[in-house]
């Protein structure tokens, strides 16, 4: 029913003087600290995305669909997430009214990005560091991670964003309890 309702205010968004604003899905708030660098290269600022479905081999008229390369050599991908001293690529959980430290590896991670939870903005982000893992030298960031007592429940999707507006993501890595 979701994709037949953004196919369908995706037609109607290809008509601009017909409708104001279209938009699919929901919309996360979240905390979000900016590490160092400019805005510069990447192609700009990440806009507002048109949500369009098309699964393997199907193909789509109408919409120029572009992919643009990564910027950041070597290309951030968050690999790795934990609390504490330890990290795997299963993630970790936080519980309501607590601070802790989060950890993440991966090619590319660095201090200087910009890290945003998503969820309602219940988790503040504070004191961003480069970091390397002990074991391999793999480069990683932490960050101190306050949540409120109230904090709603369930996964969260940590981003992180460079300098160059390269952006990884581990997806639901975060869950609190």
């Amino acid at each position: 029913m979701r994709s037949t309702a953004c196919s369908a205010l995706l037609l109607l968004s290809l008509f601009p003087p017909l409708m104001g604003v279209t938009a699919c899905g929901g919309g996360s708030g979240g905390s979000t600290v900016g590490g160092g660098g400019s805005n510069g290269g990447g192609g700009g600022a990440v806009s507002q995305a048109t949500i369009i479905n098309v699964s393997g081999g199907q193909t789509t008229t109408g919409v120029n669909i572009a992919v643009a390369s990564p910027a950041s050599s070597p290309t951030p991908n968050a690999e790795f997430l934990g609390t504490g001293n330890s990290a795997s690529n299963t993630g970790a959980t936080i519980s309501r009214g607590t601070t802790a430290t989060v950890l993440l590896f991966g090619p590319g991670l660095n201090g200087n990005m910009r890290i945003t939870i998503s969820g309602p903005g219940d988790i503040t982000v504070t004191n961003i560091q480069g970091i390397t893992s002990a074991k391999d030298n793999t480069p990683g960031v932490s960050f101190t991670a306050a949540v409120a007592s109230n904090a709603a429940l369930g996964a969260r999707t940590v981003l992180l964003r460079d300098s160059k507006d390269d952006i990884t993501s581990f997806t639901g890595g975060l869950e609190v309890q």
